[in-house]
């Protein structure tokens, strides 16, 4: 299969990006409607964090959507009480913090009633607005603009944390009607960003759910990996330090050793 360029990737647009959302967000509905006693409860890979802390978090995002000034609050804070602990992360904590203890049924209609608040939001906000950018302290130089975190962060994150939630859960992750775009959108980042550095062209066959193959990197690839296309994507996020990547190994090191901010 030939490889799609990383670089030729179009960035997805508002409308595009809504429809990511919204998908994902009933796939939530359904996803909290089913949890139920000590599954709450039950250990993800993110950290210290349960299934109730990671809806939390996620009601966290949308406050934060629908009143601005939560953010740098929450960042105050968190600094306060986290304060060797990355800036991002640290507020993303206290979002968990700050929900932890809500019972099941508050915790489902809360997610729903905010999310939907949220989305209106997100749909109004002029393009002065989605044009005031913050920088990434992990990457000097680099900046995100808020445009850009509401319209493909936010659906990616609710993406990446329901995939969590159903591992922990010991149940099968369905990637989503827009799963194959919402993985090429990381693809197109990886090397639109600094997250790719100096590692060589590779061309990269992501199986399974949204998979796809592309070609990382510019110039003529070292060798070709292939890597589980929701896996990688765990991969990238920081979750999983060991993925099952086959290939050339110059191909399957640059491919494994990659990581970005979701």
């Amino acid at each position: 299969m030939t490889a799609v360029l990383a670089t030729d990737i179009g960035r997805a647009d508002r409308s595009r990006c809504a429809q990511h959302r919204d998908a994902e967000l009933k796939a939530w509905h359904d996803l909290l409607k089913s949890i139920h006693g000590t599954e709450w409860q039950r250990r993800t890979v993110c950290d210290e964090w349960d299934v109730a802390d990671i809806a939390g978090h996620m009601i966290g995002q949308a406050e934060d959507v629908i009143k601005p000034l939560s953010f740098p609050r929450r960042m105050r804070k968190a600094k306060k009480i986290y304060p060797t602990t990355p800036k991002f992360d640290r507020h993303m904590m206290l979002q968990a913090d700050e929900h932890r203890g809500t019972p099941p049924d508050e915790l489902r209609s809360t997610f729903d009633q905010l999310w939907a608040k949220a989305t209106r939001k997100i749909l109004k906000n002029p393009a002065l607005i989605r044009r005031l950018s913050f920088p990434v302290e992990e990457y000097p130089g680099f900046r995100l603009d808020l445009g850009y975190v509401q319209d493909i962060l936010l659906a990616r994150d609710l993406w990446m944390h329901r995939d969590d939630i159903c591992q922990a859960l010991g149940r099968p992750f369905d990637a989503g009607p827009y799963g194959e775009e919402l993985i090429a959108q990381v693809m197109r980042d990886v090397i639109d960003g600094p997250f790719w550095g100096d590692r060589p062209a590779v061309d990269v066959e992501l199986t399974g759910q949204g998979g796809g193959t592309y070609r990382l990197g510019r110039g003529e690839p070292v060798g070709r990996a292939a890597v589980d296309a929701v896996g990688y994507m765990r991969t990238l996020s920081g979750r999983d330090d060991n993925p099952v990547v086959t290939g050339d190994p110059a191909a399957t090191e640059a491919v494994a050793s990659c990581r970005m901010p979701f």
